[in-house]
């Protein structure tokens, strides 16, 4: 049985930009344009950039709208 270490936890849970546009029904520049602003915080590994899917589920909490529409 392979046993899972801290980084195997969170390696499982990196998204690419294109995977949280697919999750999110966005487009990759809307999404490449949360990234730039600080919006949507990274992990940049070499060149590659990496979104933890924690930090997007924080994002849908925060952005929810409590009024009636």
């Amino acid at each position: 049985m392979k046993r899972e270490t801290p980084m195997t936890i969170v390696a499982g849970r990196l998204l690419t930009a294109q995977q949280v546009a697919d999750r999110l029904l966005l487009s990759l520049r809307t999404v490449r344009r949360m990234i730039a602003s600080g919006q949507l915080p990274v992990h940049r590994l070499g060149r590659a950039v990496r979104v933890n899917a924690r930090d997007v589920e924080i994002l849908l909490f925060e952005s929810r709208c409590h009024r009636d529409i």
